[in-house]
Order: structure tokens, then C-alpha cells, then sequence
């Protein structure tokens, strides 16, 4: 049964035309070799008009995942991986920070410096012709997450990673206070469409999210790994999650709303956006954990910046040409993004206050609202490579979910005894992993289905399943 549970989180963009001048100077950082796989996965399937996310199922991705490309067929690349040292694990950035681009530093990519907290990002793309509206199923971006203790690693907190897809987003750089979507007439705005037209209290342009759970230490003592200690010191990491197909999520379907200048006329270029945002769980006495007790901004977290191929500049394309490697670079995007950000580490560059600043409310942690003038900002010709600057972030889709080993009720990756037992559970408790025969229905007959799921799978030909 879908829960609908309080989404806690907001923001105040960084910059805009108001305090331009205010915007720090863009850097680059190399590649720490860092790499975090999600161990949880969580699907958002709605968002309410009052700022709620309407929840779907979690499956467990596993704690020790080998990275080897997020899989699927590629629909968005503006990170640029490739397995330039052969150890079969495609998460090397290629190309360097400079014009032209060469491979004699790979790794190299832009971000706002270790001092800037700045941990929502909302941007437009263009997904290869074809993977419009497909079911996501691998996801990776980059990032730098020092904290507090910039970087040292003594400072510890649980990491959430938020990826929201939606259908109409502002991608309209005005820089004049009007950007943005005000849909209920308070001056205050939205990157993204949030209206309600058909009474079901959902807006109409959410498609639907992923929540991400990392983790790399044991704080509580329960022998699972529960919060992500401090780094950046050395570089920006690269967090990635695989297996998502399951749960269902959808990229934008590719409508045509809005011309080049806002209005709402068709210019035959898809209006489609996606939003990432770093977050922690208020565990300051709230208990139960992120998904609990609310999504808040992590201390300094950023994402790195590249883009895609199309938004390079001519004459400074990336040479790497890897067949082995396919949607290298595809998709593109106006590289007009939408920055949230908040001082939690007493930054001295405190850009334009706090979280969510200016809210009607008052309540600045919770509401889902801008002030227009520090929203937006077009990062055109900003540096000699891009035309466009936008997210270091690729996500790769299926035609639909395509299931997983339907021996695996316990979704740990594995067919094994301990599954049955998982059965027995999902029988009793009437759960979705109950149905293995897929009629839609948990009954007894699904126990035979169940035995043989696991004689196919121990036989090496797993059934596949979508719970």
C-alpha cells in the first residue's frame, strides 16, 4: 500500500542576477578514486501538492557491489566515463579540464570549491532520442562531500541522495526575477510545473523519484553499515546505483510545451528536467532516519559539473572514441540549472543566507519555495569548453522493469534457503514479494512457483520476476 510521507526538504538558489557577482569562481578537481555504491533504493511515485513524496517500494542493493557501468541503454552522459586503465570498471573520467581536451589528465572537472554549500541542483535535459519516458535503471554522478571537518574523515552522517524526474521545468535563463513557476500567486517560485489540474492533490508534471542510501560505516553498532564518513580532501568521488529497473521510475516522455523564450508554444525540444539533491536525516533526537524523520541539506556536499558532447564547445570535443562504450556523451541539455543552497558549516562564502530564505511560511526548513531573485543562473561560456555547463550526471533506462530472480525474496542479490523463509514472511504478511507466479494475487500456489524459481535459478536460468 502507497504511504505518503512529509518531504522536508528546500531551498534557496545561490545565485542569480541580483548578487551575480557573489558567485564563486568555478575550480576543478581531479578524481579522488573514490566510488560509493547505493546500498538502498527507494521509489517515489508521486508528489502531492502540500510538499509530500508519495512512496513505493525499497529493494536492497547490496553493500559490497562491483562497479562495472550502470547498464541498461544509455539515455543521458554528461559525465563522461570510460575504461581507460583496463580494469573492466567503466567509472574513469576522460578528458581534461582545458581546451582542447586531451587524455592526459582524466579526472579533471569543474565545481564551486570545498567552501560553497550548495546541495540542490535542478536542471533541464534532452535524453537520446528514443529513451524518452523509459524506466531508469542505473544512475551515477559526482560529488564532493566534506562536511563539516573538510574532509579530514572525523565527521560522520547519514547520506541520502534524491533524484527527482519531471516534465516541465523553467529552462529559461531571464535572470530578471521572473523565472520559475508561481503557481498559487505568493511571488515565490519553482524550476518545475507543479500545478494540480485533475483534483487528485498530486501534481501533474512529477514522474516519479529515486531515494539513495549510502553508507560506508556502522555508527549504532547494529553490524550495518549506517552513515558515510567525510571526504573530499582528495578529489570528488563517484556515487552510483545499479538494479533500479524494478522499481518502476520513469524518465520524462519527451512533451514539447514551451518555445526558446518561455511561452508556451511547441518548439519541437522535449521541456523535460530532473532534480538531485544531497541530504541527511534530522537525527538530532527525531530517530528512525532519514526517511523518518525528514530530508535535510548535508554540510557542504556539491555536485561536479561536465556535460555532455552536444554542449561542448566546437573545436573541443573530447577525442576518447571507445565503441566498447556505447551512449558515450549522448543527450544534451540548455545548461541552465537552478542551485539550492545553505550555510551549516558557518561558510564564510554564505550566499544569500539560508535554506529556503524568504519563505511564506516561516518555517524555512520545510517549504518548497525560491525567492526569484537568487534562483537561476546560465552558465553560458562560463569556462572555454562548454557552450553549456550542467551536471556531472548519466542515468541509463530500460523499455520497462525488468524484473529480478524471482527466487530472490529477500532481495539481497542472491538465490539462496533463506529465501524461502523470506516467502513464508511475504505469504503470512500478504507482500508484494509473495507473488511469485505473477497473477497479481498472493496465494498458496505461488509456494510450488516459488520452489521452482529456485530450481531454475540454482540451475542457472533464473526466472525473472517484478514485484
Amino acid at each position: 500500500m502507497k504511504t505518503k510521507v512529509f518531504m522536508s526538504i528546500a531551498g534557496l538558489a545561490a545565485c542569480g542576477a541580483a548578487d551575480a557577482q557573489d558567485r564563486p569562481e568555478i575550480q576543478s578537481l581531479d578524481h579522488s578514486g573514490k566510488i560509493h555504491q547505493a546500498v538502498r533504493a527507494t521509489a517515489i511515485t508521486g508528489l502531492t501538492v502540500d510538499g509530500q513524496y508519495v512512496y513505493g517500494r525499497t529493494i536492497e542493493l547490496g553493500q559490497n557491489n562491483d562497479a562495472r557501468g550502470i547498464g541498461g541503454t544509455m539515455a543521458y552522459d554528461a559525465a563522461l566515463y570510460a575504461d581507460t586503465d583496463g580494469d573492466t570498471l567503466i567509472l574513469d573520467p576522460v578528458c581534461g579540464d582545458f581546451a582542447p581536451h586531451t587524455l592526459t589528465t582524466p579526472g579533471s572537472r569543474y565545481f564551486f570549491g570545498t567552501e560553497f554549500s550548495w546541495q540542490s541542483y535542478s536542471e533541464d535535459f534532452i535524453p537520446a532520442s528514443g529513451t524518452e519516458g523509459g524506466t531508469l535503471s542505473g544512475l551515477s554522478f559526482a560529488g564532493v562531500r566534506p562536511l563539516c571537518d573538510n574532509g579530514a574523515g572525523t565527521v560522520s552522517e547519514p547520506l541520502q541522495v534524491i533524484w527527482e524526474s519531471w516534465e516541465e521545468v523553467d529552462n529559461f535563463p531571464d535572470l530578471d526575477g521572473t523565472d520559475g513557476f508561481d503557481t498559487d500567486g505568493d511571488t515565490l517560485v519553482f524550476p518545475f510545473n507543479t500545478t494540480d489540474t485533475d483534483g487528485d492533490t498530486l501534481i501533474d508534471q512529477f514522474v516519479g523519484g529515486v531515494i539513495l542510501t549510502y553508507a560506508d560505516t556502522d555508527t549504532d553498532g547494529d553490524t550495518v553499515a549506517d552513515e558515510q564518513l567525510s571526504d573530499g580532501a582528495a578529489g570528488y568521488g563517484i556515487y552510483f546505483a545499479t538494479g533500479l529497473d524494478s522499481l518502476g521510475v520513469a524518465l520524462p516522455a519527451g512533451n514539447d510545451v514551451f518555445d526558446g523564450s518561455g511561452n508556451a508554444n511547441p518548439d519541437g525540444v522535449p521541456d523535460g528536467g530532473m532534480r538531485l539533491q544531497w541530504t541527511r536525516g534530522d537525527d538530532n533526537g527525531a530517530g528512525g532516519g532519514p526517511l523518518l524523520s525528514g530530508f535535510f541539506p548535508t554540510t557542504r556536499s556539491s555536485s561536479m559539473l561536465w556535460g555532455t558532447t552536444a554542449m561542448e564547445q566546437p573545436g573541443t570535443l573530447c577525442p576518447y572514441d571507445d565503441t566498447t562504450v556505447p551512449g558515450f556523451g549522448v543527450g544534451t541539455s540548455d545548461g541552465t540549472i537552478w542551485g539550492e543552497g545553505e550555510d551549516l558549516c558557518n561558510d564564510p562564502l554564505n550566499l544569500g543566507g539560508g535554506w529556503s530564505e524568504g519563505a511564506p511560511s516561516g518555517n524555512e526548513a520545510v517549504d518548497e519555495a525560491h525567492d526569484p531573485n537568487f534562483d537561476i543562473a546560465d552558465w553560458f561560456g562560463i569556462v572555454p569548453d562548454f557552450q553549456q555547463l550542467g551536471l556531472m550526471i548519466q542515468f541509463s533506462v530500460s523499455g520497462g522493469p525488468s524484473g529480478q530472480d524471482c527466487c530472490d525474496v529477500n532481495q539481497d542479490m542472491a538465490c539462496t534457503p533463506t529465501d524461502f523463509s523470506a516467502w513464508i514472511n511475504a505469504f503470512n504478511n500478504n507482500l508484494p514479494t509473495c507473488d511469485v507466479n505473477q497473477d497479481m494475487a498472493c496465494t498458496p500456489t505461488d509456494f510450488s512457483a516459488w520452489i521452482n524459481a529456485f530450481n531454475a535459478s540454482t540451475g542457472g536460468a533464473p526466472l525473472q520476476c517484478t514485484f
